[in-house]
């Protein structure tokens, strides 16, 4: 009996994270109704949390969300052809929230934007959702898409249009700065 390739023996096998990445662009390549509610099924939670988090407003989060569908479902050759097709659909989304801006409800006070949590979000300590509000938009962005996004540093930069290196320090001041503002908190 021949042992099952490992990850030392030279086997060619992608990764798991290419392997979802690859089967993201073959559902995107698809005009199948089936393929495109399982690519929906599998990226919209990232994407609505992200929009979510940075309109402050659960309608203009599932619009923003809704928007980018159409217009990647309108550019599935592109988004087939995407290296990292979740960092492309957050790119896509990005856009989609910088079009809404006049529309987006940014005026929301920081207690209306603890009111309107997700029921999920009620729990988390009233003192983080201050802190996180302060942040600079630029930080809040990074800080968001990068751990509701689930993306890399690489994939980050991209969506944001800036070297992986501002998007990781974007990151690590907004995680500074709230380090300093729960610090103080407590």
């Amino acid at each position: 009996m021949t042992p099952a390739p490992g990850p030392f023996d030279g086997s060619t096998e992608p990764s798991p994270a290419a392997a979802d990445q690859a089967r993201l662009r073959r559902l995107a390549a698809s005009q199948d109704e089936q393929a495109w509610a399982e690519l929906y099924q599998r990226l919209a939670p990232a994407m609505f949390a992200v929009a979510r988090r940075l309109t402050r407003a659960a309608g203009d989060a599932e619009d923003a969300v809704q928007q980018t569908f159409l217009q990647l479902f309108r550019a599935r050759a592109a988004f087939a052809r995407a290296e990292a097709p979740r960092a492309y659909a957050l790119r896509a989304l990005r856009h989609t929230l910088a079009r809404q801006a006049p529309r987006v409800s940014a005026s929301l006070t920081e207690d209306d934007a603890v009111a309107a949590a997700p029921s999920d979000e009620l729990e988390r300590a009233p003192e983080l959702d201050r802190a996180l509000a302060a942040l600079p938009f630029e930080q809040r962005e990074a800080l968001e898409l990068k751990l509701e996004g689930e993306l890399t540093f690489a994939e980050l930069g991209e969506v944001l249009g800036v070297p992986a290196d501002t998007a990781a320090s974007r990151y690590r001041r907004a995680l500074e700065k709230l380090r300093e503002r729960l610090g103080g908190a407590r």
